[in-house]
């Protein structure tokens, strides 16, 4: 079991989510991607909303797991079998300043590296534990558990991504 190794990337609860004007929805972008639909997906151009003052992190959490562009050379350099397909955002209000940015969709197969003894409550963890043996030499994973879609980057990954801010 790995008590301290991996960071778990989550969603800040403080950061208001994108809202979906046009070509982001679910149907094309569903929290849990699959190999077939992300083969399906090509590079493009969606529309977003955003309440109050426009600010987009570096990672998004909804409707899927996306990198921002300034992430995605070093996700594929810390896991090169990594894939991408490239979101452009513009802001549907076309306000002046609005930011328009890049956006990748990021295809690692799922690992089977959730312990057995990881609690659980409707389908998502209450305490996570991995598998040190299918974890092992990896610097970014992805997990799967039936409510939640896991993204994980080793202490050396999320040094790398600290220190670009």
């Amino acid at each position: 079991m790995v008590e301290t190794e991996w960071c778990w990337l989550r969603r800040d609860p403080e950061m208001l989510p994108i809202r979906n004007e046009q070509g982001l929805d679910r149907s094309n972008y569903p929290y849990f991607i699959d190999e077939a639909a992300f083969r399906a997906l090509d590079d493009r151009v969606a529309f977003y909303a955003h309440q109050g003052v426009v600010t987009l992190g570096d990672f998004l959490f909804e409707p899927t797991f996306m990198i921002g562009d300034r992430y995605q050379q070093l996700f594929h350099f810390l896991a090169p079998e990594m894939e991408f397909r490239g979101v452009q955002l513009y802001e549907a209000k076309k306000r002046e300043k609005a930011p328009m940015p890049i956006f990748w969709l990021p295809w690692l197969p799922c690992t089977d590296g959730i312990h057995a003894d990881t609690r659980l409550r409707q389908g998502k963890p209450v305490e996570l534990v991995l598998r040190r043996d299918v974890l092992q030499g990896r610097r970014l994973a992805h997990l799967r558990l039936p409510a939640e879609d896991i993204w994980l980057a080793s202490l050396e990954a999320a040094e790398c991504i600290l220190r670009r801010g």
